[in-house]
């Protein structure tokens, strides 16, 4: 099953996934929270870095998130796809409640 991820407000640009959302609420004494679902969406040609979490645009980068970069490790442990690199961005979906 996949992770899904929230957005606490429209104007978020970083989505978590639920159990951040009830560690939360548990913190600041709330029982529930209304939250955005974050729809995944793939756009050509940009990617997102786990590892500085920020964007980054394969045509501006040539090896885009990968060899270059200081913190790089394949997935495999062998060579190939950057660790923390993905091209699934995520954009705002509907509003729900989700509860502690």
């Amino acid at each position: 099953m996949k992770t899904q991820f929230y957005f606490k407000k429209e104007s978020c640009e970083r989505c978590y996934t639920k159990e951040y959302f009830q560690d939360y609420m548990k913190e600041n004494g709330l029982t529930e929270m209304e939250v955005i679902q974050a729809v995944p969406e793939k756009i050509n040609g940009i990617f997102w870095c786990k590892y500085y979490q920020t964007c980054g645009d394969r045509s501006a980068d040539v090896n885009g998130c990968g060899k270059d970069c200081m913190h790089y490790m394949p997935r495999n442990g062998k060579s190939g796809c950057y660790k923390y690199y993905t091209n699934i961005l995520y954009t705002h979906g509907e509003k729900i409640i989700l509860k502690h």
